[in-house]
């Protein structure tokens, strides 16, 4: 790949801006991809041999919808979608209420940037039959919630098991778990969206965990 940045603010046709978190590409600028689409994963030859591999994050625009950039993290851990900030609650909000809507109590947010308000029990079910591998589904409580229990995360692993990781109390304990039943993960978290977060930290702590036998798939 070769430095093709074009001084014009937009990239060549066939070609889109990126940028990279961390790794040998994480501190150049104006670096571009082919694409788009952009690529998936991206392999970086190293100067002391071997490859570092860039996982595509997601794709956005500064402004222009017509010039996208696309943002890659560096291979390890997946990376879950931000939780919305005290201030993007409040635009939130603002939204809804300008658009004469109620308040919204909960948000899903996923790898791709996409937020969706106040989703039903089909919308989590097309949201976990839609992760890929290494991506999350988040879902953040934005009023009522209590104890600090206030998001749960569902990331779909390399070995096609769940983990769900559930933050429980106000010392911001976190739990996490793994099974590989999208079925006992979709009701774990239907539980938590119906605010009975008592029995969906009680199943969570069912789910398979690593070392033990593997839950039978449903």
């Amino acid at each position: 790949m070769e430095d093709v940045f074009d001084t014009t603010g937009r990239a060549p046709e066939g070609w889109m801006h990126a940028v990279f978190h961390g790794g040998p590409y994480g501190e150049d600028v104006g670096r571009c991809v082919p694409g788009p689409p952009a690529p998936g994963t991206l392999s970086v030859p190293l100067p002391e041999g071997g490859v570092h591999v860039y996982r595509l994050w997601t794709v956005g625009s500064w402004s222009d919808p017509d010039d996208p950039i696309a943002v890659y993290n560096p291979d390890g851990p997946p990376v879950p979608p931000p939780l919305l900030t005290d201030r993007e609650r409040q635009w939130a909000r603002a939204g809804r209420r300008r658009r004469g809507l109620g308040p919204v109590g909960l948000v899903a947010l996923t790898d791709d940037g996409r937020m969706t308000y106040d989703p039903d029990a089909a919308a989590v079910e097309a949201m976990l039959a839609g992760l890929g591998e290494r991506q999350y589904v988040v879902l953040q409580r934005l009023t009522g919630h209590d104890e600090g229990d206030f998001f749960i995360r569902v990331l779909l692993a390399e070995d096609a098991t769940y983990e769900v990781e559930h933050q429980a109390g106000a010392t911001g304990e976190r739990r996490r778990a793994r099974s590989a039943s999208r079925a006992e993960v979709r009701g774990t978290v239907l539980r938590w969206m119906a605010d009975q977060a008592s029995d969906a930290t009680a199943a969570a702590c069912s789910i398979h965990r690593p070392g033990t036998p593997e839950a039978p798939q449903r």
